[in-house]
């Protein structure tokens, strides 16, 4: 319960108020000294910084100036005669800086000037008569002195001023007679450079250059900031030739410091107010003891409720905090969790770093320690230590300086901070940089790491090195049907059944999808073998994942250091080589690389980097073979054929390098020249009335998969100008059920555009009829491995005959493919195809060749239409 002290009589206010007075008066007093004092040190400093610059500018004109005292010796010793002025004149520049031109002018008239250069327009100056600069040269004249006129425009152009020195010479009787002007010309922008006027806006003032013009008697500015100096300013005066120039400066912020006054005058009047708020507990301690004493009662409780406010939040931080000094020494611990501290508290309170932790982590300590003295602070640096209960801990240390006590001793306070989950997960980062995220099996990175130390240990050795490339088989069929999930779960199923069959010093990896790469050290052929083996022994072995069981195999690919490679990466290719030979082979298999599969893998090579520059250099053309109709032998259409002819490789067959331009990507740049060209030459053909209904033109599955296709190809109709109705896209079975919903979104988006699709090589795939009902087929290509043996062959027959009649009965066409002999066509046309191509018809043409053919088609069916009429 506090107590209420009684209020002081009436007239003890007056003490009070009359301090207040009196303090007040006190504090003005000072506040206008100090005010007086800051302006006067002020000016001072302006003053001296105007002297500075203004010295500088007289001393960079006075030696531009100098230059004529040199003038007029040479004009003295030649008697008015100066044979070699430019020569001397060119060597005297370099020492007078700021100078744009000297000269002579006898009778006041520019003879002599250099550099010549850019100043030859000032011969035959007539300075006396001038009407901007006669009456200065008038006045150089009647004084005998040398003048400086300026700054005014020069005949040479820009803004500068001139120094004049009147020359006199005396006759053999003594007679002294004006013979003219030495003069220097300097412009006034290197004048003012050198007396660094700019500088001054860096140095916080505002100035202004001006003289009193002789002729008016007004001022006139030279060089001024923006905005100038005012008139209020500290001048310097700078004593030139037949005049003054003035330096005039002030602080750019002005005189006075607002802001400074204001915190006096508030400082003053803080004063005044605990002056008389001083008087007034003087006037309450007289009158009121007991309550003075409350008062003291009650701020003591105060300042003991602020200690342990900070208390309450020194125990709130969960970190240890030490006082330490500068030797190491530990003052003071505090901490709320023990179990943090390697040894207890008091134990602790005394004893040096170097007594209680590891020399390193002490170390560290103490440079920390150091630090925080020197700058005041220190942190991020971490120690590990090993606590009893905790084990390895890791710690991030803080520090800074306390302010020193009264035995001025310094003291830090650090901050020990449990970061310890803070460096897991940067481990985790780490691990996640050399791990598979879903296996936890080496990846890439990592296994190259490896696979470079094991192949060095091999060479130093002379051992062997194994590399296994493992594919699961038909993986994609597990996503497609049981989801990501199931997939993910299967493939860590996968690696832990690998893991089992390892040794120590073999690493698994995981490359990505369902690949995976084993690295065997100290490995031959026939263990290699045998791994191999025993992986798909295992793999044959179902999968129990979640409700499923998951059968599933491998095709594996083997390949040894050093036969048949020296790098890890050469190792990865040939074993994944070898691997794609085993899935060719059937799958479940495993084979090593041979000298057959790097010869193919050359070729291939060769075959790519060969093909990427095929198309800009122009190797590329399309044959073009004809369709004719069965039953009329009227041409219905061209097939375009892709044709690469290599000035080192030859003629590439389009079954060698289709395949690599699928897998290397660069089928769909190829594929778009192939329908831009074809549907070109399909326009040109039908502006020249030739008989061709419609081109065909095959796509790959890579560009059936395209989501840009229809667009593509609708672009390249509009830069042609073809109907998209005369436009027939080939795809085959692969293409189309592979993803039977995206084939039937890409061929509606066709249609709907009016280009036509047929189904190529048709009866060599899978097709299910139920999606072949639902595409947009207009025509069914029969492939012409059912054609070839159609004369001998009574299943070719049938299959064929059941092709042209389900056709027919979902109303497409039919076009038979490879048709060369009579009883081909004619077994064809009894069954009804439509449409027929083969070397009976003609064999592929370029396009010059198949126009010729075209145009000869056209002629003799004319022939054939007037014969019959």
């Amino acid at each position: 319960m506090s107590v209420v002290a009684p209020r002081p009589p009436r007239r003890l206010l007056a003490v009070p108020l009359a301090v207040f007075a009196l303090a007040a008066a006190c504090a003005a007093a000072m506040v206008w000294t100090l005010e007086r004092q800051d302006r006067a040190q002020l000016r001072a400093q302006v003053a001296d910084i105007a002297g500075d610059h203004a010295n500088a500018l007289q001393r960079a004109i006075g030696l531009a100036l100098s230059a004529n005292n040199a003038l007029m010796a040479l004009v003295r010793e030649g008697q008015g005669t100066v044979t070699q002025f430019e020569e001397i004149g060119t060597q005297m520049l370099p020492f007078y800086p700021g100078i744009a031109a000297m000269g002579l002018s006898p009778g006041g008239v520019v003879r002599q000037v250099v550099p010549r250069q850019g100043n030859a327009d000032t011969i035959g100056f007539d300075q006396l008569n001038d009407p901007r600069q006669g009456a200065e040269s008038e006045r150089a004249r009647e004084s005998g002195q040398l003048t400086l006129a300026g700054p005014m425009e020069l005949v040479q152009g820009g803004l500068g001023v001139v120094g004049r020195q009147p020359v006199y010479l005396e006759d053999d009787l003594g007679q002294r007679s004006f013979w003219g002007f030495t003069y220097v010309t300097i412009r006034l922008s290197e004048v003012l450079a050198a007396a660094r006027l700019p500088q001054l806006i860096e140095r916080g003032c505002r100035y202004r250059l001006w003289r009193i013009r002789p002729d008016t008697g007004h001022e006139q500015t030279i060089a001024a900031s923006t905005p100038a100096a005012s008139a209020d300013a500290v001048s310097r005066v700078l004593t030139l030739p037949n005049g003054q120039w003035t330096l005039s400066l002030i602080p750019a912020a002005g005189w006075g410091a607002p802001g400074v006054l204001a915190l006096r005058c508030a400082v003053g009047l803080l004063f005044a107010l605990l002056m008389a708020y001083l008087a007034h507990l003087l006037v309450a301690l007289k009158a009121h003891e007991r309550g003075l004493a409350h008062q003291v009662a009650q701020r003591t409780a105060e300042i003991q409720a602020t200690q342990q406010q900070l208390r309450a939040i020194i125990d709130a931080v969960p970190d240890p905090l030490f006082e330490i000094d500068l030797d190491g020494r530990c003052c003071s611990v505090h901490s709320q969790r023990a179990e943090l501290l390697v040894a207890p508290a008091d134990a602790l309170v005394g004893r040096n770093v170097t007594q209680v932790l590891p020399a390193l982590a002490a170390q560290s300590v103490l440079e920390v320690l150091h630090e925080a003295q020197s700058r005041g602070w220190s942190t991020g640096r971490q120690i590990m230590l090993d606590l009893p209960r905790l084990g390895s801990t890791w710690f991030e240390l803080s520090a800074a300086r306390k302010p020193d006590g009264a035995d001025a001793r310094p003291r830090l306070i650090l901050l020990a901070r449990d970061i310890t989950q803070q460096r897991e997960a940067q481990e985790r980062v780490q691990h996640l940089a050399h791990f598979d995220p879903l296996t936890d099996l080496p990846n890439r990175t990592l296994l190259a790491e490896r696979a470079r130390r094991h192949i060095a240990d091999a060479q130093a050795r002379g051992e062997q090195l194994a590399t296994l490339f493992l594919d699961l088989d038909h993986f994609k069929n597990v996503n497609d049907s049981l989801g990501h999930r199931v997939g993910d779960i299967l493939l860590v199923a996968v690696a832990r059944r690998l893991e089992s069959l390892l040794r120590p010093q073999d690493t698994l990896s995981r490359l990505g999808g369902d690949e995976f790469l084993l690295l065997l050290p100290s490995t031959h052929a026939a263990h290699a073998g045998e791994v191999a083996t025993r992986i798909l022994s295992a793999m044959a072995q179902p999968f129990q994942v979640e409700p499923y069981e998951l059968s599933t195999t491998a095709s594996v690919g083997i390949a040894l250091y050093p036969a048949d490679g020296d790098s890890f990466d050469t190792l990865c290719q040939r074993a994944d080589a070898a691997m794609y030979q085993a899935k060719r082979g059937g799958r479940n298999r495993h084979g090593f690389f041979t000298a057959d599969l790097q010869a193919r893998s050359v070729r291939t090579l060769q075959i790519e980097n060969a093909l990427r520059r095929a198309l800009e250099r122009g190797q590329l053309e399309l044959h073009y073979q004809p369709q004719v109709s069965l039953a009329t032998r009227q041409i219905v259409g061209a097939e375009a054929l892709l044709r690469w002819r290599h000035p080192e490789l030859g003629q590439v067959s389009p079954a060698e390098f289709i395949p690599v331009a699928e897998n290397s990507g660069m089928i769909l740049a190829i594929g778009e020249w192939v329908l831009r060209t074809a549907v070109h030459d399909a326009k040109r053909w039908l502006d020249m009335h030739l008989p061709l209904p419609a081109i065909s033109v095959n796509l790959s599955a890579v560009q059936c998969r395209h989501p840009q296709l229809p667009e593509m190809v609708a672009r390249c109709l509009r830069q042609a100008g073809l109907p998209a109705r005369r436009l027939e896209l080939e795809l085959t079975e692969s293409a189309a059920i592979d993803d039977p919903a995206a084939a039937l979104a890409m061929m509606e988006q066709l249609h709907g555009r009016g280009v036509r699709l047929s189904m190529d090589d048709f009866g060599t795939g899978y097709s299910s009829l139920s999606a072949l009902k639902r595409f947009q087929i207009h025509k069914l290509k029969i492939d012409q491995s059912f054609v070839r043996d159609l004369d001998a062959d009574a299943n070719d027959r049938a299959i064929v005959s059941a092709i042209i009649r389900m056709a027919q009965a979902l109303g497409m066409q039919t076009t038979a493919e490879g048709v060369e002999t009579e009883g081909q066509l004619e077994f064809l046309r009894e069954q009804g195809c439509d449409a027929g191509q083969g070397y009976l018809f003609g064999r592929p043409l370029p396009a010059d060749a198949f126009e010729a053919y075209l145009r000869t088609h056209r002629d003799n069916q004319a022939t054939a239409e007037h014969v019959g009429s």
